[in-house]
């Protein structure tokens, strides 16, 4: 168990580096934050070891991104995006005054360590197999930080809570952003419900920045293939709402989507300046909300 890879975090981080060896596209973010998904792809095993020789060929990665088009128009340019405007949105936060940063299901996502390297406590939360890859990749490439916090958590019989607290570290006064990037379209209604109530009892003052995909807005064999793509690396989308069913759940919650990135948005504003073709996937929104309860 202590092995075991996530496939999608391993495919997501492959095709970002992947992405980002296009000069145009690489402009578009920080060293740290290409640096450290290439450290990532060096650190994956050896069944995945293609991506490292053949992303430096043009040629061939010319020919994957027209495969992933081909396949399912829009995927790659949505992984690309979400890093983008996330890492905005989490600075925007923290210039708002927010002072701590909670990854959930933080897989080798790099916001943790981004952050952590600017002195801001960053807590990761993932199962126990995939924080335990997490340490070897970090030790592996050097990275070592005192404010980065890796939390491992057994979703049957502890909650978000508890692995925060067990830290010793986390702030209950402080602001709090909590990221939820490809995270809870993965989950079950009642697992979504009890993260909600969780983080909202939890923290006086928070941000939730999250993806979601209203994989209604695809046509049958993009919605076919975007999950049956999910189930080849052992996964399943359990979340059975639509993206006004999602809102209307986080309003349950007293939860305020303060701004909705949509896919036509990106590909105006992103894409438009990267000066490329491909699209971003329909039905891929990025989601900025808040609580603020007041203290007594």
């Amino acid at each position: 168990m202590a092995n075991k890879l996530s496939l999608t975090a391993s495919y997501i981080a492959v095709k970002f580096y992947g992405l980002t060896l296009n000069p145009n596209i690489a402009s578009f973010f920080d060293s740290f934050t290409i640096t450290f998904y290439r450290n990532v792809v060096s650190y994956l095993p050896k069944k995945l070891s293609w991506n490292q020789k053949a992303l430096k060929s043009r040629v061939w990665r010319n020919f994957f991104v027209w495969w992933e088009e081909l396949l399912l128009p829009g995927d790659l340019m949505h992984i690309l995006s979400r890093k983008y405007y996330i890492e905005h949105a989490i600075l925007k936060a923290l210039n708002d005054g927010y002072e701590q940063l909670v990854v959930l299901g933080s897989g080798f996502d790099h916001n943790g360590m981004l952050w952590a390297s600017k002195n801001i406590p960053s807590f990761e939360i993932d199962t126990y197999s995939m924080i335990d890859q997490k340490k070897k990749m970090l030790e592996q490439a050097g990275y070592n930080s005192e404010d980065l916090y890796l939390c491992a958590i057994e979703p049957a019989n502890q909650n978000i809570n508890d692995v925060l607290l067990e830290t010793g570290k986390f702030d209950l006064n402080k602001k709090t952003i909590y990221l939820a990037e490809g995270f809870f379209d993965y989950l079950s209604l009642e697992s979504t419900q009890s993260i909600l109530e969780n983080i909202t009892t939890f923290s006086t003052d928070f941000k939730l920045i999250s993806t979601f995909f209203d994989l209604s807005e695809l046509n049958f064999f993009h919605r076919f293939m975007f999950s049956s793509g999910v189930a080849m690396v052992g996964e399943t989308l359990k979340l059975p709402l639509n993206k006004k069913e999602f809102i209307a759940l986080l309003n349950e919650f007293h939860i305020t989507i303060e701004k909705e990135t949509c896919y036509s948005e990106i590909e105006k504003d992103l894409i438009a300046k990267m000066e490329t073709d491909l699209p971003v996937m329909k039905g891929f929104y990025i989601l900025e909300s808040s609580k603020s309860y007041l203290k007594p």
